[in-house]
């Protein structure tokens, strides 16, 4: 599963015709006189024959990022356990809503670039290290 604060969504040259012929549907809420904003919001999670979770991907017009969020269906109250995935057991649940989030980033072409840690890899290497060499194991 993605650890959606490593990572970034990238899609070049993005015009103002090929989001709209995507989906994209320009949005007042957050344009203003310095940037015209652009959303495309699909469902990600149903319950019976009822959405409960869908995502938006937000465009700023001009740039090359791509910015992912999950709602509450048709409201903008956040899904925090998409956002704090180490809280609570919504593994199953999650990794159907990046499935489809990545199905739908596959479509229009959005690569994803996983970030790497501003410190590097030191720390992740000193804990493989120490698990490997624990000697304290249960009998």
């Amino acid at each position: 599963m993605d650890n959606f604060s490593k990572s970034k969504y990238i899609k070049r040259n993005m015009t103002k015709d090929w989001l709209v012929s995507n989906g994209f549907h320009y949005n007042r809420i957050f344009s203003n006189n310095d940037a015209d904003v652009y959303t495309y919001r699909f469902p990600v999670y149903k319950y019976e024959r009822f959405i409960i979770l869908e995502c938006e991907m937000k465009v700023i017009l001009g740039e090359d990022n791509v910015y992912i969020n999950v709602f509450d269906y048709n409201t903008l109250n956040r899904y925090a356990p998409f956002y704090y995935m180490e809280y609570g057991n919504y593994t199953s649940m999650l990794k159907e809503i990046w499935q489809k989030i990545d199905k739908e980033l596959n479509k229009l072409g959005i690569k994803k670039i996983t970030m790497a840690k501003e410190n590097g890899n030191g720390s992740k290497n000193k804990e493989i290290k120490r698990k490997r060499n624990n000697t304290n194991k249960r009998k």
